[in-house]
């Protein structure tokens, strides 16, 4: 049996009431992360200092760096970028299969928490697999092309889960 397709401008007009809550989401979220970039960039942090026994420091509006200047771990390192694109996908490309409003707004907390912890490892993945280049001259092309890729393949991958897992039920 094969899901049937929704009009685009019924499904529009059936979650428009939510965008807003979507978008207040995603505005939160981005403005809690950048405040507060100690507390966001911590688990990263310690995922490499277990990982290869680096000793960071903290700067404010810089971010946690290595003690022998290898590299930073920045603001941009927190993936709240990543964290948005993710929520936004699975929301918006997802949340009109769910029925009535209290069904909806829980998958919403639900996309909410997948998209943050999917965001945390996929970023701790990403810096993780940059360090080997840290001292390479090219170190911020490496590192900005493999970004790329990792953020672009997990986009992808998610946007296939959540269809495949869409076409079973």
């Amino acid at each position: 049996m094969t899901a049937m397709k929704k009009n685009p401008a019924e499904v529009l007009m059936n979650n428009l009431p939510l965008y807003p809550i979507i978008l207040l989401i995603c505005t939160i979220t981005y403005i809690t992360f950048n405040k507060n970039i100690e507390i966001s960039l911590f688990p990263h942090k310690t995922a490499i200092q277990y990982l290869f026994g680096f000793d960071f420091f903290f700067t404010a509006n810089v971010g946690y760096e290595q003690a022998n200047g290898l590299f930073i771990i920045a603001r941009n390192c927190s993936g709240i970028k990543l964290f948005i694109s993710l929520f936004l996908i699975m929301t918006l490309g997802f949340l009109h299969r769910q029925a009535g409003l209290k069904r909806k707004l829980m998958t919403i907390v639900r996309y909410y928490f997948t998209s943050l912890g999917l965001a945390l490892v996929i970023t701790i993945i990403r810096i993780t697999a940059s360090v080997p280049f840290c001292t390479w001259n090219r170190f911020y092309l490496i590192h900005n092309l493999m970004s790329l890729a990792i953020y672009f393949m997990s986009g992808l991958v998610l946007y296939y889960f959540m269809e495949r897992k869409a076409v079973a039920l």
